[in-house]
């Protein structure tokens, strides 16, 4: 298994779509490595990949089995250790009036801060990350930069009525941030 065999195997689609890897089931190979580290970082077998199209092509090849991510294509499965998300949330986009929010990710794909995408606040290692569901159980790491210019949404949208929490309104549904100092 290499590089190459995955691109090849994955000739037919381009980077505008997502392949149907729920529909994929191939056996999983053991001779490669994969990490996504904390700062989204891609590394193939230590050494780290620095060509952004190729980690965007391997990103729309990602599948969620449990608590563990694969790169699957039509032929091959392969384990990839994420140390928090695959994604990275870079930037957004927001419409004060109408309280609309898009997030953009490090692969240029943009979906809502919505019920179908929450913004949850996740431990990892003793430590706290906001972290946002992507598309299909995947996650991504909101950057911290992204985190304060959203903690400042919420200070401004005032929506922690009685509670000790500071609460995100985006598309009427509602994201917890943490707890109020």
């Amino acid at each position: 298994m290499s590089i190459d065999s995955i691109i090849k195997s994955l000739k037919d689609y381009d980077n505008s779509t997502f392949p149907p890897v729920h529909l994929w089931n191939p056996d999983l190979c053991s001779n490669a490595s994969f990490l996504i580290d904390i700062k989204g970082d891609w590394y193939y077998n230590g050494s780290i990949i620095g060509r952004k199209r190729l980690k965007k092509l391997f990103s729309t090849v990602l599948k969620k089995e449990e608590d563990s991510y694969y790169l699957v294509t039509p032929v091959e499965k392969i384990k990839i250790d994420v140390e928090i998300a695959p994604y990275m949330i870079t930037d957004f986009h927001y419409d004060k009036n109408t309280k609309e929010i898009v997030l953009d990710t490090n692969f240029d794909y943009s979906f809502p801060l919505n019920q179908e995408h929450p913004l949850t606040i996740k431990t990892v290692n003793k430590d706290d990350f906001p972290i946002v569901n992507v598309r299909s159980e995947l996650e991504g790491l909101v950057t911290r930069n992204v985190f304060y210019k959203l903690i400042d949404i919420a200070i401004s949208q005032n929506n922690n009525s009685s509670t000790e929490k500071l609460v995100l309104e985006s598309f009427n549904s509602f994201h917890e941030l943490g707890s109020l100092a």
